[in-house]
């Protein structure tokens, strides 16, 4: 741990209500010295996809020992369980969804996970909706400050993971999936550079829903105004943009549409 306590925190809860900030004061009731950093609070609502995506492209950019807290919870009070997870370097508090399958695809030296069940960690009365407040943000506040993890709560063998996050793989084709729609418009995929790599040659062709784009690109300004374009993107994951616009008014699917890369276009 170091001598900054980090919390990030990236919910769906909006900025209207209090509820990012009902969170913070939980946090900083603990110790007020923590820095609280708000990733985002507009994530898609109960899109778990999207932010499984989103954690993954900042998780490792901040200093070892940072919590980093995710709270999109479509089954808040039912029977996913409230986690803390040791990986990268990191920790992690979030409910038991799916939320951390591309993080530990990332982390090769696995993880560990706990059942957050130590009473020390959890607030006395907690809402059946609202762990975000009672659940997650105290013990974020008490891993930060050195609370021992194996303390947390009983073992888990390892954190749910999305089935809609999986690749097919064959012989010249990978099929994945558009797991999230950025500001621009554009369809940022689950199918990564590295994934790409393992086959020989650039692809020939990308496709979603009924379009589909010749080879990949290295920039937009490599297409004209108002063309689609497939590339590889700042996090390492295949992009499906317009030059200048947006893709999603352009295809007008959404997020969770099947992407297909072809290295030869075996169909016909």
């Amino acid at each position: 741990m170091s001598d900054s306590s980090i919390i990030t925190l990236m919910t769906d809860f909006g900025d209207r209500d209090a509820y990012a900030g009902s969170m913070k004061g939980v946090i900083l009731s603990v110790d007020p010295d923590i820095k609280i950093v708000d990733i985002t609070h507009q994530a898609a609502p109960f899109n778990l996809a999207s932010a499984a995506y989103i954690l993954s492209t900042y998780y490792a950019l901040y200093p070892p020992g940072t919590v980093h807290v995710a709270v999109v919870d479509p089954g808040v009070g039912g029977p996913r369980a409230p986690i803390a997870v040791a990986a990268g370097g990191y920790y992690f508090a979030l409910p038991d969804n799916g939320l951390l399958t591309m993080v530990l695809d990332a982390c090769k030296d696995g993880c560990r996970a706990r059942l957050i069940e130590n009473p020390e960690l959890i607030r006395e009365d907690v809402s059946a909706t609202f762990h975000g407040r009672d659940i997650f943000a105290p013990a974020a506040a008490r891993l930060a400050t050195g609370f021992p993890f194996d303390e947390v709560g009983p073992p888990i063998l390892r954190p749910a993971a999305l089935e809609s996050a999986k690749l097919s793989v064959s012989a010249n084709a990978i099929a994945g999936s558009a797991v999230h729609i950025d500001h621009y418009g554009s369809y940022i995929t689950n199918i990564t550079e590295e994934r790409m790599s393992r086959f020989e040659g650039p692809p020939l062709l990308v496709r979603i829903g009924s379009f589909t784009i010749m080879g990949l690109s290295r920039t937009f300004t490599d297409k004209q105004q108002g063309e689609l374009l497939a590339y590889i993107g700042s996090t390492g994951h295949l992009e499906i943009a317009v030059s200048r616009g947006s893709a999603r008014e352009s295809i007008g699917l959404p997020a969770g549409a099947e992407v297909t890369v072809r290295w030869r276009d075996s169909a016909g």
